[in-house]
C-alpha cells in the first residue's frame, strides 16, 4: 500500500512539471521583428494636405462588458456567455460602421482562436464586416493553454492588435518589446509588441502610424517604462529623419498632462501610474480627451460612481502633426473595459 501511495503522489507531483515543461517547449517566441506585408513599390502616395481620422479601442477580446469582473484583475469571472460575446462584437460592428470608415482603425485584444471567446475569429469577423481593404494582425498573445484559474481555466489563447485601413502601406511588421516577465509566468502571458505601417507621402517623406499595446500588471511599471522608452527611441528616429510619427493604442498608463478628474467617476488612483514628462521632448504631443475616461477597472462589474477609472488609451504624435480633433466615444463601457477614442490630424508641409 505504501509503493502504491508513493507511485501516486509522484504522478500527482509531475503533472504540473511535464505541464510546465510543455508549455516552455511550445512557448511562442516571436522573432524581434516579423513582416506583416511589402510591395516592392508603393503605389500610393498619400496627400500630404489631407486630413487623416484615426481610432483608437481595445475591444477585449468581446469579453469584458460591463457585467463581467476578471479574475486576473482581482474579479471571479472568466468569461460571459456566448452569446454575450456574440452581442458585444456586434455592438463593436455596429459602432465603427456608423462612425467610420477611418483611414487607420487600430484596435486590440482581438481574438483569433480562444477559449475565452469561444474560438470565434474576431478578426475575421471584424475584417468581413466593415469596408477595410487592408487589414493586418500582428499576434501578441499565443499560448497552448492558461491553467488558470484552476476552477475554470482560461485554456488556449490566440489574439493580437488589428489594424485595418482603405490605405495601402508599403510596410507593415510586428516589432517585439524586448522586455518581459520572468520563467515561468511569461509562459503564459502576453509577449507585447507595436506594429508600424508606413506611407509614403506625396512630398516624399513617410508617415508611420503605429498601433501599440502595452505591458499590465507589472508591479511599479517597469516594464511598461522600458517598452515606452524602446517606442520613443524608434519614433523620434523616424521623426529625425523627416517623416511623420504618429503611435496609438492601450499604454496601460496615463499620458503626460492628464488631469486625474471625471465627472461622476471614481479614478483610479490605486493602480495609477503616468508616463513621465521628460520621456519625449517637450515638443511632442500626448492627444487624449480629458472629458471622458477610456477604461474601467475589471476587479467589479461596472457601476458609475463606483468602479475605478482610468484613461490609458491615447495617442502620441510627432511635432511635425497637427491635431485637429480628439474625442473619446463615451460608451459607458457596455461593451468592452475600454472607450474608443477617435482623432483627426493634418501634415505639416
Amino acid at each position: 500500500m505504501f509503493g502504491i501511495a508513493i507511485f501516486i503522489l509522484s504522478i500527482v507531483v509531475s503533472i504540473p512539471i511535464v505541464f510546465i515543461l510543455v508549455c516552455t517547449i511550445l512557448e511562442y517566441r516571436p522573432d524581434s521583428e516579423i513582416l506583416l506585408s511589402s510591395i516592392e513599390d508603393g503605389n500610393e502616395k498619400l496627400p500630404t494636405s489631407s486630413s487623416f481620422r484615426f481610432l483608437i479601442w481595445n475591444i477585449g477580446y468581446a469579453g469584458l462588458n460591463k457585467e463581467m469582473d476578471f479574475f486576473y484583475d482581482g474579479g471571479k469571472m472568466v468569461r460571459p456567455s456566448y452569446p454575450v460575446v456574440v452581442r458585444n462584437l456586434q455592438s463593436f460592428q455596429h459602432f465603427l460602421s456608423e462612425n467610420g470608415p477611418f483611414d487607420f482603425c487600430m484596435l486590440q485584444e482581438v481574438d483569433v482562436h480562444s477559449k475565452r471567446s469561444y474560438h470565434i475569429n474576431q478578426r475575421k469577423q471584424l475584417q468581413n464586416s466593415l469596408s477595410y481593404k487592408y487589414a493586418y494582425l500582428g499576434i501578441n498573445y499565443n499560448v497552448l493553454y492558461v491553467p488558470m484559474p484552476l476552477t475554470d481555466p482560461m485554456g488556449h489563447v490566440e489574439a493580437g492588435l488589428l489594424s485595418l485601413s482603405n490605405h495601402q502601406p508599403y510596410e507593415c511588421k510586428r516589432i517585439s518589446y524586448s522586455y518581459s516577465m520572468k520563467w515561468p509566468l511569461r509562459t503564459f502571458l502576453l509577449k507585447r509588441c507595436f506594429m508600424p505601417m508606413r506611407y509614403h507621402l506625396s512630398n516624399g517623406k513617410d508617415l508611420i502610424v503605429i498601433n501599440t499595446h502595452n505591458s499590465a500588471f507589472d508591479e511599479g511599471g517597469k516594464l511598461r517604462i522600458a517598452e515606452l522608452e524602446y517606442l520613443k527611441e524608434y519614433m523620434l528616429s523616424e521623426y529625425n529623419k523627416g517623416n511623420y510619427v504618429v503611435a496609438g493604442g492601450d499604454f496601460n498608463q496615463s499620458p503626460v498632462g492628464l488631469v486625474k478628474e471625471f465627472e461622476g467617476e471614481v479614478f483610479d488612483d490605486k493602480e495609477f501610474i503616468a508616463v513621465s514628462d521628460t520621456l519625449f521632448p517637450k515638443e511632442w504631443h500626448f492627444v487624449f480627451d480629458n472629458s471622458c475616461p477610456s477604461n474601467r477597472r475589471t476587479d467589479v462589474i461596472y457601476e458609475k460612481g463606483r468602479t475605478r477609472v482610468a484613461l490609458l488609451d491615447f495617442f502620441i504624435v510627432s511635432p511635425n502633426v497637427k491635431v485637429e480633433i480628439v474625442k473619446c466615444h463615451d460608451l459607458h463601457f457596455e461593451n468592452t473595459d475600454h472607450n474608443p477614442v477617435e482623432m483627426e490630424v493634418r501634415l505639416c508641409e
